[in-house]
């Protein structure tokens, strides 16, 4: 399936996600492995590699695969899918130098490390690892703010440095669940048909 992207959104980040992703998928985390680094002597973790169980595709294929994610983006614990953009690594395979790049660790710590055996990244400031929730399961969920049973699919925005702007076409509502990373939910099927669905 290809993407076709209108020029007048050329400058939304989710647009220019698409473009210079080689995958967006949606999928199930079925393997996590934390990434350590010694930063003077303190361990610190600067990321996961995640092992993708492709359930569904827009770019690069139903295949599984592994990606470098960073640690910003929070990883739910029980059984989640997750819509996500990973791009290919341009220092896969690299030696020596080359191999380096800076990535973000605990704590607000950065450090040079090598991420030549990462063939995927998404290791962005921006959120490229959503949760999904669904609210269609038979529980009735009431959204505090507006009274209105909540259901469909919503993506899970959590707090970063900077996130996307969204346009009005896609509902979005604050959200309360005790998690105090997750600040925000997305419509998936909105988001679906103003980025991926045209």
């Amino acid at each position: 399936m290809t993407i076709q992207v209108s020029a007048q959104n050329a400058d939304n980040t989710y647009v220019r996600f698409i473009n210079t992703s080689a995958k967006v998928v949606q999928g199930k985390i079925t393997g996590r492995e934390a990434i350590h680094y010694d930063y003077d002597g303190e361990d610190l973790i600067c990321g996961y590699v995640l092992d993708i169980a492709v359930t569904k595709s827009w770019k690069g294929g139903n295949q599984n695969f592994r990606v470098f994610a960073s640690n910003s983006d929070v990883l739910m614990d029980g059984d989640y899918d997750y819509f996500l953009f990973a791009r290919k690594n341009p220092k896969f395979g690299a030696n020596g130098r080359d191999a380096l790049d800076f990535i973000n660790c605990d704590d607000a710590k950065s450090t040079r490390m090598d991420v030549s055996g990462f063939q995927f990244l998404a290791t962005r400031l921006r959120q490229q690892i959503f949760p999904l929730i669904s609210y269609d399961g038979g529980e009735k969920i009431v959204d505090e703010d507006t009274g209105v049973v909540k259901r469909g699919e919503w993506m899970m925005i959590v707090s970063r440095i900077a996130n996307s702007a969204l346009p009005f076409t896609i509902m979005r509502r604050r959200l309360n669940n005790g998690n105090q990373h997750v600040i925000e939910e997305m419509n998936y099927a909105d988001f679906q048909d103003e980025f991926l669905n045209k």
